[in-house]
């Protein structure tokens, strides 16, 4: 089940770096009408995360919460969602697909590493990206 954005804020607000991370993640796929309730926050947020250490070994957990914040500022500078791809490696375009977020217009062949062309369903910006593998699968966005 979902949390609630006033649920979502009091995790963030924590300070404990598993629920401020758990949260960012959660962040980072919701629906604009959700994104609204948090946007109001933003300058809380903001001040009550900017020294946390969240850890992470293969990845650094704030990168997580960075990409929230981005996320939330895009939404209150009235950008299309779509404008945070780029610098975020786990926006996976299948998925991204299946939320009708985005539309893939072709692919490579299935493998490890393979390419994407994307166009957002809202804006119609078109994406490159490319997917890689190392540790986890991560996918590298660039306007086309």
């Amino acid at each position: 089940m979902a949390l609630r954005p006033d649920e979502l804020l009091a995790d963030l607000l924590s300070r404990d770096p598993v629920q401020v991370w758990a949260s960012a993640c959660a962040v980072i796929q919701l629906d604009d009408l959700a994104l609204i309730e948090l946007v109001r926050h933003l300058p809380e947020i903001e001040r009550g995360t900017a020294d946390l250490d969240l850890g992470g070994a293969f990845f650094p957990n704030r990168e997580h919460l960075q990409q929230a914040l981005r996320v939330l500022r895009a939404r209150r500078d009235g950008r299309c969602s779509c404008s945070v791809y780029p610098g975020y490696l786990f926006y996976d375009p299948e998925k991204e697909a299946q939320a009708k977020r985005i539309r893939i217009l072709s692919h490579t062949p299935p493998d490890w590493t393979m390419t994407y062309r994307c166009r957002c369903a809202v804006c119609g910006s078109d994406y490159d990206v490319e997917q890689g593998e190392s540790h986890y699968t991560w996918w590298q966005w660039r306007p086309a």
